[in-house]
């Protein structure tokens, strides 16, 4: 494993099946072409992946969304003053979550949010780490509504920027489709299990414990269906 070379879009992923390391093929891969993983969270701007790349693993990286700036103008879009504020507020947002102080997290989240919706898209990647954090201290306050609001709002940009199969994006359908079935929205909640469901038998395998508990939740989901 330790012989993969890094593509900020990989045609591989990582994944642990309990003590065991395996490496799933993300995509079809051609007669000769290289095996690649990313070894940066794929989740930033070309300029910040280089110079962590760099950094931490001494190399420039010209792939192809590097070299072309991939989707660099939709993870910055929106009013540059308004989401600069947000970055600069995401390192103590991460802080209370660690510490888990909810009310406070919510509170300083929903403010962000409420005062920058209007100027920077749900698809910046700092207005969706706030959404992401917002959706977190909700489920954590049993605020379920809201949290399935901000998830709800989470799930464009993710497939916008996980357009391969990717564990990031299974999660977080599972996560939202978690509170739709909670909440009673059985349509929609099985909607969200069968993509989780459909992206983690790429990037998980059947075998995984995590696809097999979408499977059982895809299963009840059906047969509550079924009784209606």
């Amino acid at each position: 494993m330790s012989l993969l070379n890094h593509d900020c879009q990989p045609n591989c992923v990582m994944m642990f099946e309990g003590k065991r390391l395996m490496l799933r093929a993300v995509r079809v891969i051609r007669s000769a072409e290289e095996l690649t993983i990313s070894y940066t969270d794929i989740l930033a701007p070309s300029k910040d992946r280089r110079s962590q790349l760099q950094e931490q693993y001494h190399f420039r990286c010209e792939c192809k969304r590097c070299s072309t700036e991939d989707k660099d103008c939709e993870m910055l879009s929106g009013e540059k003053s308004a989401w600069t504020s947000i970055k600069d507020s995401i390192h103590h947002l991460e802080q209370l979550q660690s510490e888990q102080h909810w009310d406070e997290l919510l509170k300083e989240s929903q403010a962000l949010l409420h005062r920058y919706s209007d100027v920077v898209p749900d698809r910046n990647i700092y207005m969706l780490r706030l959404l992401d954090l917002a959706m977190d201290a909700c489920i954590s306050l049993d605020d379920y509504e809201t949290a399935l609001e901000y998830g709800n709002r989470a799930l464009g940009p993710y497939k916008l920027y996980y357009s391969d199969p990717h564990p990031s994006r299974a999660v977080e359908l599972l996560r939202v489709g978690k509170l739709q079935h909670f909440l009673g929205r059985l349509e929609e909640a099985r909607g969200s299990f069968t993509q989780a469901y459909g992206i983690m038998t790429v990037t998980h395998g059947v075998a995984h414990a995590l696809t097999n508990q979408v499977q059982r939740r895809l299963s009840e989901c059906q047969a509550e269906l079924n009784a209606v």
